[in-house]
């Protein structure tokens, strides 16, 4: 019995170990969902307690990053839901509220363009957003991305192209240049 738990010990601190390498990886997917460095962090954090508790689950070490870019995802999904319902809430309870001004003048142009490639992003459709957060932000290749999505590699370049066009058309539109 004790050779058994032993096994397990060491098969659960592997994979931990391996589990932290992707720390870079689970936190760009949680910045490109959330748009903001501070909840990615806190994104990640809450990303890697629940892959702690279930890292008995995992069976096979090469489908480690996969299972933990999942709970990513998913992790990021779902804060994103409860903040919507939140902020439906607060609109509810207190109408009118000020909204933030960004006084800053320097770096006008890089901060519009960023504010644009966000509004594009939150813009798509949640299944192109998904895999465009995943590729752009997680740089996932084509195959991880059918894994991670449970998808077939041609629907996944499909929703990326169609994603890419739309960030593409938002982000030139209005220039007047061409």
């Amino acid at each position: 019995m004790n050779t058994g738990r032993m096994a397990r010990t060491e098969k659960a601190v592997r994979l931990t170990e391996e589990m932290m390498t992707y720390r870079e990886d689970v936190f760009r997917i949680c910045l490109g969902f959330s748009r903001n460095p501070v909840d990615a962090e806190d994104l990640s954090q809450e990303v890697y307690l629940k892959a702690f508790r279930k890292i008995g689950t995992v069976h096979e070490p090469g489908a480690l990053r996969v299972w933990l870019l999942r709970i990513a995802r998913n992790t990021c999904l779902d804060h994103q839901k409860k903040k919507r319902l939140f902020r439906l809430f607060q609109r509810s309870v207190t109408p009118g509220d000020a909204r933030e001004n960004p006084n800053q003048h320097e770096h006008l142009d890089t901060r519009e363009r960023l504010a644009k490639l966000k509004a594009a992003v939150r813009r798509l459709p949640g299944k192109q957003k998904v895999v465009f957060v995943l590729r752009e932000y997680g740089h996932l290749s084509y195959a991880e991305l059918a894994e991670t999505l449970g998808l077939k590699p041609g629907t996944v370049m499909s929703r990326l192209n169609r994603a890419r066009k739309a960030v593409l058309d938002c982000m030139t539109e209005g220039n007047d240049e061409k």
